[in-house]
């Protein structure tokens, strides 16, 4: 079979059922794996959740965090921060309830995981003042269209960065906003609880970087909430 005969069998990146003779068509993935299979990734999900070697915030500063969340999200003068940008980290988006929206990636994620896991929770007030100073980061690299529209031009640094010290970051519970409607008309309950998804580190946890495919497997997610 060449290259050229290759249009004739594929149909939208999946074989077609009349493949011509000679032609093996691939194995269907099975519903569910073998259970003995299973259960090592369940194994290994236990074993990395209750690891020594997991960075991971205490329970006392995660309530600090969740607390001081809330109080952000009550404070209308602070912008929330929404990961879903197209070009546009570091803007001001308005929403429809005159709320400032920050487009960002999942630069301020990392930076609160990072303060958390080493003790460190700000007050609302040290919250006002670094946004104030543009010191959270909004973006891991700002293009040069982004700067000239953004008014947060914050970056994330080495020490923030989970992905310099070795680690992939995932978040337990899915924050995307898949939907295609502008933030700005994103119902506002909506956003706010997207915003303490994203910036809650209760709801991430860190995996080897080499590893980082393991932190979207559901046995390693759920042995990581049965051991908060």
């Amino acid at each position: 079979m060449t290259l050229q005969n290759l249009p004739n069998v594929v149909d939208r990146g999946k074989l077609k059922e009349d493949a011509p003779p000679g032609v093996t068509p691939l194995v269907r993935c099975p519903d569910r794996l073998p259970q003995d299979i299973v259960a090592l990734i369940e194994q290994f999900g236990r074993a990395w959740a209750d690891s020594p070697l997991r960075p991971r915030p205490s329970p006392a500063v995660m309530a600090q965090w969740s607390a001081l969340l809330e109080a952000w999200v009550e404070d209308d003068g602070l912008p929330l921060f929404v990961r879903k940008h197209s070009g546009d980290r570091g803007s001001v988006v308005p929403h429809a309830t005159g709320r400032a929206l920050v487009p960002c990636d999942n630069s301020p994620a990392q930076w609160a995981f990072v303060m958390a896991a080493v003790g460190e929770c700000p007050t609302l007030q040290d919250i006002r003042s670094m946004v104030a100073e543009d010191a959270i980061p909004v973006a891991m690299i700002q293009k040069a269209a982004e700067k000239a529209s953004a008014r947060h031009r914050c970056t994330l640094s080495r020490q923030f960065s989970v992905n310099h010290h070795g680690w992939k970051l995932a978040h337990i519970q899915q924050i995307g906003l898949n939907e295609r409607t502008a933030i700005s008309e994103v119902p506002m309950n909506r956003l706010a609880s997207h915003f303490r998804a994203l910036m809650s580190p209760s709801n991430m946890f860190v995996v080897p970087l080499a590893w980082a495919g393991m932190a979207e497997v559901e046995p390693v997610i759920q042995a990581v909430i049965a051991s908060s």
